[in-house]
């Protein structure tokens, strides 16, 4: 037990056994929920919609809790300021309100972003501890929370949510550059690349893989919005 919520870092093992598991995992139970989503009533989908929420509170708290308990919390690694820590939290306010802005965000920048976390999680202590099981856990429900939204929620994305998205995207990195040099952070990885291994491995130093994200990220946006694409409307 000392080992799985332990301070010692150890490599982690991509697409490894049990990374592909957890991964195959929190796809079972995304399938399982939008089912019984879909044929719940309302009552039963709000009992749906609270228990993914809190799920996704319950992991967020439990992970600053054990961070500053060992001492690592930091202002400049531990705000919810990188884009799924956001997304987790908008995820929250989006299952609670509905609101159709909030939906947007959780589909378009939610599933997005931490599809790709789930694919190339921070995994510094390793797979067997409890940060890469609270990774994995908090970046699925927000995933699973995207889908939920179009899938039980009724949400569609237009033409231009993807556009609005994006740009929304552009704004909040806009606030958070500032913010990075202010504290010697490095929130959505704009001042330099992660340690882990991520996309980012395959593009250029700063600040070129910045500007290279920009078309993937919008290419990212629109792949989502294909499903529903109605040519004869757009």
């Amino acid at each position: 037990m000392g080992e799985f919520f332990g301070t010692t870092r150890v490599p982690f093992d991509l697409f490894g056994p049990v990374h592909l598991l957890s991964i195959g995992a929190v796809a079972v139970v995304g399938v399982c929920l939008i089912r019984a989503g879909l044929a719940a009533d309302e009552r039963g989908r709000r009992r749906l919609r609270a228990a993914l929420g809190l799920t996704v509170f319950l992991l967020l708290l439990s992970r600053h809790l054990w961070k500053a308990g060992t001492g690592l919390w930091a202002v400049q690694t531990d705000l919810p300021l990188h884009l799924c820590s956001a997304m987790a939290w908008m995820t929250i306010f989006g299952l609670w309100t509905r609101h159709p802005r909030a939906l947007r965000l959780m589909y378009f920048l939610g599933v997005a972003g931490a599809v790709q976390a789930l694919l190339t999680p921070d995994g510094e202590f390793g797979v067997a501890h409890f940060t890469f099981f609270e990774s994995l856990g908090s970046h699925g429900a927000v995933v699973i929370a995207g889908v939920w939204a179009v899938m039980v929620e009724g949400y569609r994305p237009t033409a231009r949510d993807p556009w609005i998205a994006f740009g929304l995207l552009n704004l909040y990195a806009a606030v958070v550059f500032p913010l990075n040099r202010l504290l010697g952070s490095n929130y959505l990885y704009l001042i330099e690349k992660p340690a882990a291994s991520t996309l980012l491995d395959f593009f250029p130093g700063w600040p070129w893989y910045i500007l290279l994200l920009e078309p993937v990220a919008i290419g990212l946006l629109l792949v989502l919005r294909l499903p529903f694409r109605n040519p004869a409307a757009d």
